[in-house]
Order: structure tokens, then C-alpha cells, then sequence
């Protein structure tokens, strides 16, 4: 495929491996948005690519993002890296169940970093702005694992708040106790 300039498309968007995304994804970790010399410092670490091919692939993983957001695109199927893969993804219309046998897989449980990072993203987006949270702070969970950490992080909170108010008969002063005994 050629486009206007000439050039192919193949020149144009250089292929990433497995391990160049998740060196980059690290990089866009450790390198926030207003990071000096931000997409020099990660094609550092790449080693393989640079400033401005990470730059470009930094606002074509944008556009996707946007674009499965806004539902002009599917989410795509993520599958484990080293797992079999088919040639044809299969897919299940959100309206069908899915076929008998067929396991919803298991949650992969949140890290320290990412519960750090939500605790950061959390404090400069606030309650409830789970997209932002997702898209510029824990960049490896979506806005929907995101919110769903939020509630639990709160309710966790809660309790902890619960047990601390939490009374008991050492908890009365005499003043309270004599009061009480008067009163009746």
C-alpha cells in the first residue's frame, strides 16, 4: 500500500514487538505526560526505535483509544503472550451468551504500582473520573477495572472507618455514665 507522499506504509509505521510494547508502556509509566525530553528518555530504554517513532506510536495508541471508547471500533482480544493463538479471534456478541464450557477468565489481580498509581491518578482526577485515571495514570487497566477498584478501595475505607468508630463500653466517660444513671 502507497500513500501520497510515495511511501509505503510499511516505511511509514514500524512493526513493535510484544516486548517493545510493554517497554513502552513502562516507559509512559515512569515518563508522565510533561515529562522533559519525555519520548527521547523511553526510545532510550527501547533502544530499537525513535523519539519520533514513539511519539507516532504514543498518538495512534490515542486515536484506538478514542475510537473504542467513542465504539467505532471493537475493544480487541487481548491473549496471553506465549499462549496458542488461532487464526481467527473468536468473538461473542455482547447480547449472546457465551457457548457452554466456555469460562469468563479470571481477574489478574491489582499490583502495589498499579494501587499507586491509582491513589496518584485518583488525586489529580478525582472520584469518579475513571477514564482519566486509566488513560494517563494506570495505563495497564481499563476505565471499567478501574472504577470496579474504586469501589472496593472505598469500601475497604469504609470499613476500616467503621471499625475505629466502632463503640465499646470503655468508650463512655463518667460524665456520660452518670448522666445515664440519672436519667433512669
Amino acid at each position: 500500500m502507497v500513500n501520497t507522499s510515495g511511501c509505503s506504509l510499511e516505511t511509514e509505521i514500524s512493526r513493535w514487538s510484544w516486548e517493545e510494547n510493554k517497554r513502552f508502556e513502562n516507559g509512559l509509566v515512569e515518563f508522565p505526560e510533561g515529562f522533559p525530553n519525555r519520548w527521547e528518555k523511553i526510545a532510550a530504554r527501547l533502544g530499537t526505535k525513535s523519539a519520533a517513532e514513539v511519539e507516532q506510536h504514543y498518538a495512534v495508541l490515542l486515536d484506538d483509544v478514542t475510537a473504542i471508547e467513542a465504539g467505532l471500533i471493537e475493544s480487541p482480544e487481548y491473549v496471553e503472550r506465549d499462549a496458542p493463538r488461532s487464526s481467527e479471534p473468536q468473538k461473542y456478541p455482547k447480547s449472546d451468551k457465551k457457548p457452554i464450557g466456555v469460562q469468563r477468565k479470571a481477574g489478574r489481580p491489582w499490583t502495589e504500582d498499579e494501587h499507586r498509581l491509582f491513589l496518584l491518578g485518583l488525586e489529580k482526577y478525582g472520584k469518579g473520573d475513571w477514564k482519566s485515571i486509566s488513560r494517563y495514570v494506570v495505563l495497564t487497566r481499563n476505565p471499567t477495572q478501574v472504577a470496579s477498584h474504586a469501589q472496593k478501595h472505598f469500601e475497604r475505607q469504609e470499613k476500616e472507618e467503621q471499625n475505629k468508630k466502632r463503640r465499646s463500653i470503655f468508650d463512655s466517660s463518667i460524665a456520660e455514665t452518670s448522666m445515664t444513671k440519672f436519667a433512669n
